[in-house]
Order: structure tokens, then sequence, then C-alpha cells
């Protein structure tokens, strides 16, 4: 599975555009970054989104949705379903964000040509989006309802996202379960209001030794010792560790001999 980062910047900073990643070029997950510009420049077409995956509804995470919706529904006559995931109001939100940010008519025909079905996810789901499996986890932020997730492709091969977060039971159990974890880290030198800073990110690579972590939505870009630091348009293979067989008990392998 190969994880392309579009955005890596923290909502007001100039580290990077807003976030944005996309896997194997078929599913998006947040859509601050215009992917439609982006996407393109790292050899992926835009028709070949499957689906897009929100983790909250802040506007860094989400306001880049509408030109991608343009750019796919108005490329050709007749563009292919796109899918939505996300917490629950995903669907009605993007629909208000067309809505506002286009107008009635753009609005009527990006909805008929792209069809915008949703799978709503909350704490516990796991749920097949785009031939991935994703399994939700609530997080605790400032507003509205939040997910961390865990998506995972047919060979097990698992990618984290936390989107925004501060450290809490949820995040947690996103980072237990993925190979490669994108964390944010929106703060260096001190706590941030509902988000993770490096002290607290560091935490979780302590308890998560098997995991590998790619520290993201970034205030300024500084070294992390042990762990990925973002940068918009970089990409990541990620691989399920080959799979252990244990030997059978001594007492089980002398049976085996003896007959």
């Amino acid at each position: 599975m190969r994880l392309l980062v579009l955005g890596c910047g923290s909502a007001f900073s100039d580290t990077g555009h807003n976030a944005g990643y996309a896997l194997d070029g078929r599913l998006l997950v947040d859509c601050g970054a215009p992917a439609h510009m982006l996407l393109p420049r790292a050899g992926l077409a835009v028709d070949d989104v499957e689906a897009v995956l929100l983790t909250h509804f802040h506007a860094d995470h989400t306001f880049m949705l509408p030109l991608l919706l343009g750019a796919r529904g108005l490329s050709r006559a007749s563009p292919a379903p796109l899918h939505l995931a996300g917490p629950p109001g995903t669907r009605e939100y993007v629909l208000r964000l067309l809505l506002t940010g286009y107008g009635r008519h753009l609005h009527d025909l990006i909805l008929e040509r792209l069809g915008l079905e949703c799978t709503t996810l909350q704490d516990g789901s796991d749920e097949r989006v785009a031939g991935y499996r994703v399994r939700a986890n609530a997080v605790v932020h400032s507003t509205g309802p939040s997910l961390s997730y865990a998506v995972s492709d047919h060979d097990g091969a698992t990618v984290g996202f936390s989107g925004d977060s501060s450290l809490c039971a949820g995040l947690r159990r996103t980072v237990a379960l993925s190979h490669l974890m994108v964390c944010e880290c929106t703060g260096w030198d001190g706590p941030v209001p509902s988000h993770l800073w490096r002290e607290e990110v560091e935490r979780l690579m302590a308890e998560n030794p098997d995991s590998r972590f790619l520290v993201s939505h970034l205030q300024e870009r500084r070294t992390f010792p042990g762990a990925l630091v973002a940068h918009d348009l970089l990409a990541v293979d990620v691989e399920a560790p080959p799979r252990v067989v244990p030997e059978p008990p001594a007492s089980l392998r002398a049976a085996v001999v003896e007959s």
C-alpha cells in the first residue's frame, strides 16, 4: 500500500498544504489540500479516486473538497460515482459546502453525476470503503464528531490516521492497529489545546515500539528522532510484517518424529 501525503501543514501554518492523504490513489483521507492539483503532480488521476474519508469537519481538513468534486464531476460526460465516508452528518456537510461554494446549479449537477453515497462511521465501526477495511475510533478534539482510522488493504498492511486529536483512548486503539501511524504533531515546545504535541507523540511511540510513525499537521518542520517527518508529496510504502509461525512445542515435535 502506498501512502501519499498531499498536505502536511497545520491549519494556519506555512509549512505545507492543509491535511490530505491518498492511499494507492484510490482512497483520500481528508481534503484540506488541493487534491485536484496535487494528485496529477504525483502521477495519479482524479478520476481514479473511489472514495473520500473524512476524520472531522474542520475547514483545514475539508474545504478543498468542493474543488475536487468539481474536477471529478465536470471533467467528462459520465464520471464514475464517488463515495463518501465519515462521521455522522458527513454527506449533509459536504452538500452544504457544495451549495455554499457553487450555488444550486453546480450543486445539483455534481450530485447527479457523482451520486455521493455515504458510509456513516462512528466509534467502533468496521466497514469496507473503496476495497479497504476501515476501523474507526472516536477521539477527543475541539468541536463536533472526530474519528481516527486504521485503514487496511487486502494484505493486512494498515495505515493509521489520527485526524486531529488529543491524547485519548480512541487514539491509542488506532495506533495499536497500525503498521504506520500518520500522527498529528501540531506543537513542538508545549501543549496545544485539542491537539497533540511532541512529548505526547513520543509517549505513543514508546507504547507502540512495533509501529512506525509519520508526524504531520505541523506548525513547523523539525527533526523528530525515531519518526518520519511529513512533507507535501512524500510517498511511503507500507507492508504488513511477515507472519511468524510459532514452533510447535517440543512434546508435539517428538510425537511427529516417532510416527
